[in-house]
């Protein structure tokens, strides 16, 4: 049976013959065959070229998920069989990234747009994948995403599903909760990450469980560390954290507002040795930088401010008063590390907020690295919200 098709408005094609992974419901000029929501569909352009099968859903702006470009002839033309070859396409990446490797057993899978699996993200945790469902398609073909995991890695692994907040935008009402495979819900365990070990819940805490894209800026971290006070904002786990206390920091506060990732925190500190080389406090950041005092590492990794475009002001203007404030808490010849994981700032806007905020706190930044998520979050050209996640170092004067 032929397949339904999505016809694009004329003036519209152009990003999509370069790869992009996404048609919004303004580039739609017609539908043709009736799909439901989660339907495979055939894309083409106002001239009737074929340029790619993806998911489709009426329900949502994201009209169409593209998988499958048109010119890829060795990746299969029906769902199953698109999905299963790009999860074994990015398990093979991450072979070549050294992925496991002997001090670190947690990673990213499937990066979503990343791997040309719009919709999904998939990170794995020793013997547990957690399967992560940002549009429907994910969502309602469960079976067929733990069979293509499991035939990627090449072994049997416990998978949990989790859905993102955005699914309520796809027009998915029911409930959306945690979900354990065949087995049920795994209890908590520890995975290691740079020869550190923390404690995960698959089925609580944010995204997955734990911050993934974090692993190369915590190692950053660690080596920037000896001999340094460092005061870690927004520590959640201990991350950061650990990694300068473990480096040979002098001194470590790490600092949260929430009670339970400072408790998580406390115990992976003890976990590894380290709780009498580090200590948490549950408080405000604001609270903390308020109260004067200078450190000569600060790390900030706030959470995400813009969730989208529209919210760009507002956000801009407490990255600002943030930064300003933990400029002023670093030493003379101090580093700071701070990061953004808003998709809606990008780098140069970022870099731009940063340094008025040097000006606003009358310090002078000098850049040694401007880094994003870790390699096994790739990156789409075709797509650079992806690029989510910045991470500057700047030594400040």
């Amino acid at each position: 049976m032929p397949l339904p098709v999505v016809r694009l408005l004329k003036g519209k094609a152009r990003p999509f013959w370069h790869g992009c992974p996404v048609v919004f419901s303004g580039a739609v000029a017609a539908v043709a065959g009736a799909p439901g929501p989660g339907a495979w569909v055939e894309v083409r352009d106002d001239a009737d070229r074929p340029i790619g099968q993806g998911f489709y859903n009426p329900d949502s702006t994201y009209r169409v998920r593209i998988l499958r470009l048109a010119r890829e002839a060795d990746v299969p033309d029906d769902p199953d069989g698109c999905v299963a070859a790009r999860l074994v396409q990015a398990a093979a990446l991450r072979r070549a990234l050294g992925l496991p490797g002997p001090d670190t057993d947690c990673l990213r899978l499937a990066n979503s747009e990343g791997d040309r699996l719009s919709g999904l993200t998939v990170d794995v945790f020793g013997d547990v994948a957690v399967a992560q469902a940002s549009a429907r398609w994910a969502l309602e073909r469960r079976d067929a995403v733990d069979a293509a995991i499991r035939a990627a890695l090449g072994r049997d692994v416990g998978i949990v599903h989790r859905a993102a907040p955005i699914l309520r935008e796809e027009g998915v009402t029911g409930p959306v909760a945690a979900a354990g495979a065949e087995g049920g819900m795994p209890a908590p365990f520890a995975v290691r990450e740079n020869g550190l070990s923390y404690a995960l819940d698959p089925s609580r805490g944010q995204k997955t469980g734990f911050y993934l894209d974090q692993r190369d800026n915590r190692m950053l971290v660690r080596s920037l560390a000896r001999g340094r006070r460092v005061l870690d904002l927004f520590c959640f786990s201990g991350g950061f954290a650990l990694n300068a206390a473990r480096g040979g920091a002098t001194e470590v506060l790490g600092v949260d507002s929430s009670a339970p990732a400072i408790a998580a925190a406390q115990a992976n500190a003890r976990a590894n040795g380290l709780d009498g080389a580090v200590r948490f406090q549950a408080s405000d950041v604001a609270a903390v930088l308020g109260q004067g005092g200078t450190w000569d590492l600060v790390v900030c990794d706030p959470p995400k401010y813009a969730a989208r475009r529209a919210d760009l002001d507002a956000a801009f203007q407490r990255y600002l008063a943030l930064n300003r404030a933990a400029m002023m808490a670093v030493a003379p010849g101090g580093v700071l590390v701070t990061c953004s994981c808003s998709a809606a700032v990008h780098r140069d806007p970022f870099l731009e907020m940063l340094r008025e905020a040097a000006a606003q706190a009358g310090r002078r930044l000098s850049v040694t690295h401007v880094q994003g998520a870790a390699p096994d979050h790739p990156v789409d050209p075709a797509w650079p919200d992806g690029a989510y996640l910045k991470c500057v170092v700047a030594f400040v004067g």
